[in-house]
């Protein structure tokens, strides 16, 4: 197959998917073959085994990092700080786009960047929600359950009082719905829940700081 051809197949598609190789092409290792010199001519770029994007030059439209990290791994959603820093309750940057899975703990580094995926029961896998990023659908945590995550996944950073929360050097808080993050804590293990029910109180207690 020519790279013309390969290029009016797959135009329209922001991402490429070797299993889906079979519908064009009867003999797959030369299709397979051929993909690998494309990489080395620059005209596709590997995001990881088997998934491909064109290279800029030839890309119909523009890719956001928050696409890409849904489509890496699937079920996924995006969380944790990645997501914190999206919804401005935390003020640092965050480079490394965190994701939670109900797949094995795994992390993808690409031209787009790097990509981390953190491994939860099914029965935790919920609280996101569809927004759109550029052209982009992107499934992302609820700014309450991004919170949630954070939490679980960094259960022995909090203790009784409120240092931990001031190291996070949270901001934004009148924006988060207290009863949702509450009502999301109940599926959680009970250190999670008394996490919350202290961020609630330093929350309280931050906002009448700002009253002030």
């Amino acid at each position: 197959m020519k790279f013309d051809e390969f290029l009016d197949i797959y135009k329209d598609k922001p991402v490429i998917d070797s299993s889906t190789f079979p519908g064009y092409l009867e003999n797959q290792k030369v299709l397979r073959i051929q993909v690998n010199q494309w990489q080395k001519k620059q005209y596709l770029m590997k995001l990881k085994k088997g998934l491909y994007v064109f290279s800029e030059k030839y890309r119909k439209t523009e890719i956001n990092k928050e696409f890409i990290a849904n489509f890496l791994v699937n079920p996924s959603y995006i969380s944790l700080e990645y997501a914190l820093n999206f919804y401005s309750l935390i003020p640092e940057r965050v480079f490394t786009v965190t994701s939670i899975t109900t797949k094995k703990t795994q992390s993808y580094n690409n031209s787009f960047g790097f990509f981390s995926y953190r491994s939860i029961k099914k029965e935790l896998f919920s609280g996101y929600e569809f927004i759109k990023i550029q052209n982009y659908n992107v499934l992302i945590a609820l700014k309450e359950k991004a919170l949630i995550d954070y939490f679980y996944f960094n259960k022995n950073k909090f203790d009784k009082n409120f240092e931990s929360f001031n190291e996070m050097r949270f901001q934004n808080l009148e924006t988060i719905n207290m009863g949702k993050l509450k009502e999301f804590s109940k599926k959680f293990p009970e250190k999670i829940q008394k996490t919350v029910n202290l961020f609630i109180k330093y929350s309280r207690l931050e906002k009448k700081s700002y009253s002030s």
